[in-house]
């Protein structure tokens, strides 16, 4: 992987030492086009360099190395730990995540997992993702190894105040004594203005709280769990406060098992596994209305660092070793405020396994947030 890559939704963007962004628009005498209602932001979901342009006073507050193993299957068996931030966010303008992976003694762990970190967010009291990433297949690397990634997660500036607690979850079972994986993370705080203020935030659709598949997932084409049901994937409405000017969906989303099932409305589908192996989208309602454009759930993974198992295969939004391809949508905020309504819609597929908990199940790992603010 290019050591100045930029890693943008799914694709590899190649960087110099700064980044230009131009007008693209076309002249129009005409009035001008409505805005949509939902539509794709170009933003990194993560980098593998330090962000050039972070500049100003900072701010550092760190995590332990956390040693990922299984802890248990519910909300309440994940680690949990706490940091104290500065009583007072409004004085930062960016934060922005160090996330070192690491050995534990002798090495690594085998398999390429799951960890998910949360933040509880004092104003609602709900617990929200702020990053996903995937292990690596740690077979071949020794005591010493490791690697970095950094997240902008200014976003999440509100959340990060006085003392803060924090949540991780490891979805596998190859940790021991002398092998595993280490998680440690580093919030820089830089000073200044903000470009904007978050104002307001609400879950939409999380799994982890209530998956039904066992690994805090959704299971996918399960005959009577239909993923689109009110329960899981179905509309949900949200009243927007006037202070929100512009609207922006977090959408986390990858999927997992080897599912042999069927698209029955994909004309020559060939069966593979399921989720993790096979390309999918999903489309984006808002009050009843699809956007253009759908979300890829697919990335490649042929420039994968070099890895023991199947690191090379391209999957459902992640590679081994790497952060989620998280992605983000603009919505269209109502004027003055309002209710609006939220649907994800994913395409049928009927599953192989007459059991939500088979093993090898289909299933996607979904987090979606709304995150509202004042410019």
């Amino acid at each position: 992987m290019n050591a100045k890559s930029l890693q943008v939704c799914g694709a590899v963007v190649l960087t110099t030492a700064s980044l230009t962004f131009t007008n693209c628009k076309k002249e129009s005498n005409g009035p001008p086009e409505p805005e949509p209602i939902a539509s794709q932001i170009s933003r990194a979901a993560w980098y593998d360099t330090y962000p050039a342009d972070a500049s100003g006073a900072k701010t550092s507050v760190s995590s332990e190395a956390v040693k990922l193993e299984f802890y248990g299957w519910g909300e309440d068996k994940d680690h949990t730990f706490t940091l104290d931030f500065p009583a007072d966010h409004s004085k930062y303008k960016r934060a922005i995540i160090k996330y070192r992976m690491g050995a534990w003694n002798q090495g690594p762990s085998s398999y390429d997992n799951t960890t998910m970190v949360f933040v509880k967010n004092k104003a609602d009291g709900q617990w929200y993702e702020i990053t996903r990433a995937f292990t690596p297949f740690g077979n071949s690397f020794g005591a010493s190894w490791e690697r970095f990634y950094y997240f902008d997660v200014t976003d999440f500036l509100p959340m990060l105040e006085g003392t803060t607690e924090f949540r991780i979850y490891y979805g596998g079972f190859d940790a021991t004594a002398t092998r595993a994986h280490t998680a440690t993370l580093t919030f820089d705080l830089y000073e200044g203005k903000p470009e904007r203020n978050t104002v307001w935030t609400a879950k939409v659709y999380d799994t982890s709280r209530d998956g039904n598949s066992g690994y805090r997932a959704w299971s996918y084409g399960c005959e009577g769990y239909d993923i689109e049901a009110p329960e899981r994937l179905g509309k949900r409405e949200f009243t927007i406060p006037a202070t929100v000017k512009t609207l922006e969906l977090r959408v986390a989303i990858s999927g997992h098992g080897h599912d042999l099932g069927d698209f029955p409305d994909r004309a020559g589908y060939q069966k593979n596994n399921a989720a993790e192996f096979v390309s999918n989208t999903y489309a984006v309602q808002v009050n009843g209305q699809q956007a253009q454009d759908k979300g890829k759930i697919w990335t490649l993974c042929g420039k994968n660092y070099a890895q023991a198992g199947t690191c090379y295969y391209d999957r459902a939004n992640w590679c081994p070793g790497n952060p989620l391809m998280t992605q983000y949508w603009r919505i269209k905020v109502p004027k003055g405020g309002g209710k609006i309504t939220l649907d994800l819609d994913l395409e049928r597929f009927v599953s192989q396994k007459n059991d939500i908990k088979a093993e090898g199940v289909a299933q996607y790992i979904i987090e979606a947030d709304l995150f509202g603010f004042d410019k």
